[in-house]
């Protein structure tokens, strides 16, 4: 029984893990960015980088929308049981630096 517990809580921490951000994974294969935002938050201070700086780091985003205000939103990947998608919601001011962001589920 010990062996039953001891190997799901090993299973369980080793998928708990999140990769570390890579600019060609995240540029080239969009499934896995969910596992590598809180890296790239965590890495870059994202906070007051330009659009510019955003797109060269991030690539170009799914959408961009202009209301209520300015936002870049990036495709992360399936969420949870893969039944909502995963973005990531970047929010610029009037003079295109970033605002906020977040993570949300779709």
């Amino acid at each position: 029984m010990k062996k039953i517990v001891l190997s799901f809580l090993l299973l369980v921490i080793l998928c708990s893990c999140s990769s570390q951000f890579n600019k060609e994974t995240w540029l080239e294969e969009p499934d896995k960015r969910n596992d590598m935002v809180h890296s790239l938050i965590k890495m870059y201070e994202l906070k007051g980088m330009t659009e510019t700086e955003i797109i060269d780091l991030l690539g170009e985003p799914a959408e961009k929308r202009e209301e209520p205000s300015r936002q870049f939103v990036y495709y992360l990947g399936r969420a949870g049981l893969g039944v909502d998608d995963s973005l990531m919601r970047l929010n610029f001011n009037k003079n295109g630096e970033l605002e906020s962001h977040e993570v949300s589920h779709d």
